[in-house]
């Protein structure tokens, strides 16, 4: 009789299935313990990241960045850890971006003006008189069009933890009070290269001068510059009063940070993981953002303290002047646009 066909088994048949089955439960041992072995790995891996800024230790921003710090390392369990270097201590900002692009566990503070080297239009939150206030500026991060820059971010190798940490609004200080754009016909103002910044300050009628912030105490001091602008945080932190005799209150730029890593870095952390450290720096940032709103009173009355006059001008006059930056770099429609979207029309 056909064994085979009959359904009989013979003893030989039957040894060999035992045997098959002994290396099946072998191998699904080995795959099971290869699985909690890679799980337990998973679970006490861990990721750094080192933030640079160049801001100083003693700046309220700094401050806000810690508590991002503090929190995330709680919330993870100690599995991500990020470590602030301040004052540019790793390097100059654009050089920090690079380093994020290629996939390191770098991340740097920075704004909208650099990030516009990347998706052009996203520079026009760091043009003058763009937005009044922190609340507007939210607003717009919140529409489509913005969302779309964030994505295309993405793509381009940077991944922003959040958008909303804010150091305040930025004003001229120098050596005179500049009431109107025709003031500062001729004065060098120290300004970072972006173009949304060096459109804007020009529109408003100086010479923008690119340099590091590290070397704007002593450009103003010998006299290779004539001022700079810069907000009341900054200023107080790095002591510009002791080189610069007036503040003229244009609050010309509402300057909004972003926390930006790189895309490949972002993608090594868990799902977990990732959720956190976005939602961290987000929360701290709104948190650190409201003080900041809070505090400008006190820092106006210590640059005062310190000797500075404090000027307050028309902000009309200049608004009027800034709208020629737009029309420099093809903004005014855009701007029309991203006001329709955010419901500040």
């Amino acid at each position: 009789m056909n064994s085979v066909r009959s359904g009989a088994v013979s003893p030989k048949t039957k040894q060999e299935g035992i045997k098959m089955k002994k290396i099946l439960a072998l191998v699904l041992a080995a795959c099971l313990l290869l699985a909690l072995g890679a799980s337990a790995f998973a679970a006490d891996k861990t990721y750094e990241l080192k933030l640079s800024t160049t801001q100083t230790d003693t700046s309220m921003i700094y401050a806000g960045m810690k508590a991002a710090a503090d929190k995330i390392l709680e919330d993870t369990d100690g599995h991500v850890k990020v470590t602030i270097y301040p004052s540019s201590q790793l390097g100059a900002e654009e050089d920090m971006i690079d380093q994020a692009l290629q996939g390191m566990g770098i991340a740097v503070l920075t704004d909208a003006g650099r990030m516009s080297s990347y998706v052009n239009d996203m520079g026009i939150l760091n043009m003058a008189y763009f937005v009044d206030n922190y609340e507007d500026g939210v607003k717009v991060m919140e529409t489509a069009t913005f969302q779309a820059w964030d994505d295309e971010l993405n793509q381009q190798g940077l991944h922003p933890l959040c958008y909303n940490y804010f150091d305040g609004s930025r004003s001229f200080m120098g050596h005179q009070a500049f009431n109107t754009p025709a003031d500062l016909k001729g004065v060098v103002i120290r300004t970072p290269g972006a173009a949304p910044y060096s459109k804007s300050i020009e529109a408003l009628g100086a010479t923008p001068y690119n340099i590091a912030w590290s070397e704007v105490y002593n450009g103003i001091q010998t006299k290779a510059i004539d001022g700079c602008e810069v907000q009341n945080t900054s200023a107080v932190s790095s002591k510009i009063y002791e080189v610069c005799e007036v503040a003229s209150m244009t609050e010309h730029i509402n300057l909004f940070n972003f926390v930006v890593c790189g895309q490949a870095w972002f993608d090594k952390l868990p799902a977990e993981y990732q959720e956190i450290v976005e939602k961290d720096f987000q929360e701290c940032a709104f948190q650190n953002a409201q003080e900041v709103i809070a505090a400008q009173a006190d820092l106006i009355q210590t640059l005062k303290d310190n000797g500075m006059e404090i000027v307050e001008v028309d902000k009309e006059v200049f608004k009027e002047a800034a709208k020629n930056a737009y029309e420099a770099l093809g903004w005014t429609e855009l701007r029309e646009t991203l006001y329709k979207e955010a419901g500040l029309q």
